[in-house]
């Protein structure tokens, strides 16, 4: 069921803001409670119940979406939509100054949860709580009644150029991934040049985002399915404009044999 009252509706904070996106989904449809009650067949009390989320079963929202026009789907995909896309300057700073800090946040973003992180790094539970209860007052994590956190940003939530975030990568992050052996045996990279206009630039950055987003599908698959020896594996994706000044000028230099 979605909920059972709505003390626990608030509670659970997903359930809450798909029950919003279906209410906004019925009025744009000019569907009230009562229509509403019509078409499903049941009194309008029960209907403002449902609304509430009240005994809403998962066959009820989906008839109910079916009223409105829409997909469960389409709960799912506006209430993530409604996460914040960006950090606000102050949640940048904070994070900025702690890494540890940020790194519990970007793991729970990215699907772990307190235990995950405790039995990783072997930390004391006290020190996680501390952490965790950082992020809630920051506005950047949620915990329900179960202790389940969960992050209230976009998966891909962005940070400002020039930013506090974007300068602690420059200077601390960005180096681990440079100092890295590309000859390894176990690095796999790929590199190319091309002429792209800034619109085509734009695409490529548009498939990053769709490959992070099945690689942290993997990774997911991976993780729930508990297989042994996983390794943290780093990887990193970069378009931009080149120079070809200096390789030019190498060229005219160069004497020929």
């Amino acid at each position: 069921m979605i909920d059972n009252q709505s003390a626990s509706a608030r509670r659970r904070p997903g359930a809450v803001a798909l029950l919003e996106q279906l209410r906004i989904a019925l009025r744009r449809q000019r569907i009230g409670a009562a229509a509403l009650a019509k078409r499903a067949g049941v009194g309008e009390a029960t209907a403002r119940r449902w609304l509430n989320g009240q005994g809403l079963t998962l066959d009820r929202l989906d008839q109910l979406c079916g009223i409105a026009g829409i997909d469960i789907r389409d709960l799912i995909g506006a209430a993530e939509a409604e996460l914040a896309a960006q950090f606000t300057l102050r949640q940048e700073r904070i994070l900025a100054a702690d890494r540890a800090l940020a790194f519990l946040f970007f793991s729970i973003l990215n699907g772990w949860q307190k235990e995950d992180f405790m039995r990783e790094f072997g930390l004391p539970a006290a020190r996680v709580e501390a952490h965790l209860a950082r992020l809630v007052r920051l506005g950047l994590v949620d915990v329900s009644a179960s202790g389940r956190a969960r992050a209230l940003t976009a998966r891909a939530v962005r940070w400002r150029r020039g930013g506090p975030l974007a300068a602690a990568f420059e200077n601390n992050i960005k180096q681990l991934y440079l100092s890295m052996d590309f000859s390894a045996p176990d690095a796999r990279y790929v590199s190319d040049v091309v002429k792209l206009t800034e619109a085509a630039r734009a695409r490529v950055h548009a498939l990053f985002e769709d490959l992070r987003r099945d690689i942290h599908r993997i990774a997911e698959q991976d993780r729930k399915a508990r297989f042994e020896h996983h390794q943290w594996s780093a990887f990193i994706m970069l378009v931009r404009p080149m120079d070809t000044g200096e390789v030019a000028l190498g060229f005219k230099q160069a004497r020929v044999a």
